[in-house]
């Protein structure tokens, strides 16, 4: 499975314990607990593989409607308490990550079990009609869309009983969120993560990016082969954000208009000839019809390596 993700840093480790390490400085004597937020979706053995399940503190899914997920649950990961050994284990923990995105720190003042209560509301989005889906808050490829898509008062709260939430980009380096470090977060006043259309409409728009490359893995891996994932992300989420400028709709069609994008220079979506096929298919036109009105030639200048 192909994960548009770049390799970490090598000092990441080190990076995000040098992080963890500023906190204590700048609130000593206060309660501070680190886990490692993993999405066990990607790896469903790791959470009972040694030396990990000694620091299981369970998933966030225990106690809820979603238990029965508990295999490809988020889990909480305990960072052992002797400073000599963690950059060792975190190490090898992201090395046992293997380059997918299912990895990020929690830096506390809530224990697990509070801090897993405090999260429960957010587990659950509830869209305008009524849709109730699970939010993948561990997968780092969606994390930066999900915090995005909070209200104002919603990350407030949700950040609240927490000093730093870090996580890794898609460029491989670290990001990180701040919170209050309040150890007495008031509860949420909802039960499920309330959406509205303009924002879960952003929400799948963000990941369909990720969703078209698995399809192009099973497809054409070999267009994945040259440059780095995140570059190949970035260039597909262009594509399909010009698929929905001109309106081309169904899911094969804008697989098939973001494959054209990996495939030929990019040029070629501001040729004269391109631009005159594109505006027709916004005013109506069929997508797969266009296509076939293009000159016999017009390909071949665009082919990846043409100096033309």
């Amino acid at each position: 499975m192909y994960f548009a993700v770049n390799p970490c840093s090598p000092g990441l480790p080190a990076q995000m314990l040098c992080t963890l390490a500023e906190l204590r400085e700048q609130h000593p004597g206060v309660p501070m607990h680190c886990y490692l937020l993993i999405d066990a979706s990607f790896d469903q053995a790791l959470p009972g593989t040694f030396p990990w399940r000694r620091t299981v503190e369970g998933s966030l899914y225990d106690g809820m409607s979603l238990e029965g997920l508990k295999e490809v649950a988020p889990h909480l990961f305990r960072l052992p308490e002797d400073t000599n050994k963690q950059q060792a284990w975190l190490q090898q923990l992201v090395d046992a990550c293997g380059g997918k995105p299912m990895l990020s720190m929690l830096i506390s003042a809530l224990p697990a079990e509070q801090l897993k209560q405090h999260f429960k509301p957010y587990l659950l989005a509830r869209s305008e009609d009524s849709l109730e889906w699970p939010v993948r808050w561990a997968d780092t490829r969606t994390l930066p869309g999900l915090i995005g898509a909070l209200t104002d008062d919603e990350r407030k709260h949700l950040f609240s009983p927490l000093y730093a939430w870090i996580a890794i980009d898609r460029q491989g380096e670290m990001i990180r969120w701040h919170g209050e470090g309040n150890p007495y977060p008031a509860p949420a006043d909802f039960d499920c993560w309330p959406l509205d259309d303009a924002r879960f409409n952003q929400l799948v728009a963000e990941a369909e990016a990720d969703a078209v490359l698995s399809q192009v893995d099973d497809r054409r891996p070999d267009l994945l082969a040259q440059g780095a994932p995140a570059d190949i992300h970035a260039k597909t989420a262009r594509q399909l954000a010009l698929a929905t400028r001109h309106k081309i709709a169904g899911a094969p069609n804008r697989l098939h208009f973001a494959l054209l994008g990996l495939i030929y220079a990019p040029a070629f979506v501001t040729d004269p000839k391109m631009q005159s096929m594109l505006d027709k298919v916004a005013h109506g036109s069929d997508y797969q019809e266009q296509l076939k009105h293009l000159p016999p030639n017009f390909w071949a200048q665009y082919v990846q390596g043409n100096t033309q």
